[in-house]
């Protein structure tokens, strides 16, 4: 079995002063030509299916669909309406053995947004929701603290 523990991550919501701890995960994606691109993706356990910018799959070459559909996305800010492309990533996770993974993905936007950097680029966020991905990999939050490199926890993540 291959095991990852990456440090939590704590910030301070400046307008109440909590501690809002969040999950990361680097992800290999694998475009059309085979080649391999780290990126981010928050760990969310409430995020149904995983999700990139279409936009940002289209920079980095990966196979998107052609159509997408234009469906209402709930958020806690609300319900919005967002093009969707439904496809697949395959992926590998950095630091752990070299295995390769296919799982399902939205992606959304339109493909042609501006360039990164600007921010009507910067959202959505790229989230790794738990179908087709809890069947392959074990993802634990344990927030026992180890400082000074891990003083939130660790996320946990293990291939099943």
């Amino acid at each position: 079995m291959s095991r990852l523990e990456v440090p939590l991550t704590g910030t301070t919501l400046w307008y109440t002063g909590e501690l809002v701890l969040r999950a990361y995960l680097d992800l290999l994606l694998k475009d059309a030509a085979s080649n391999w691109y780290q990126e981010t993706f928050r760990v969310d356990s409430g995020t149904d299916v995983t999700s990139l910018s279409a936009a940002r799959a289209k920079a980095l070459g990966l196979p998107l669909p052609q159509r997408g559909l234009t469906v209402p996305v709930t958020t806690t800010t609300g319900t919005t309406p967002v093009v969707v492309r439904p496809g697949f990533l395959r992926l590998r996770v950095v630091g752990m053995a070299p295995v390769e993974h296919v799982i399902p993905c939205h992606f959304l936007g339109d493909p042609d947004a501006p360039p990164p950097g600007t921010m009507a680029a910067t959202f959505p966020r790229n989230l790794l929701g738990l179908t087709g991905v809890v069947d392959k990999l074990r993802i634990i939050t344990d927030g026992t603290p180890f400082p000074p490199h891990a003083p939130h926890g660790n996320l946990i993540v293990e291939r099943i």
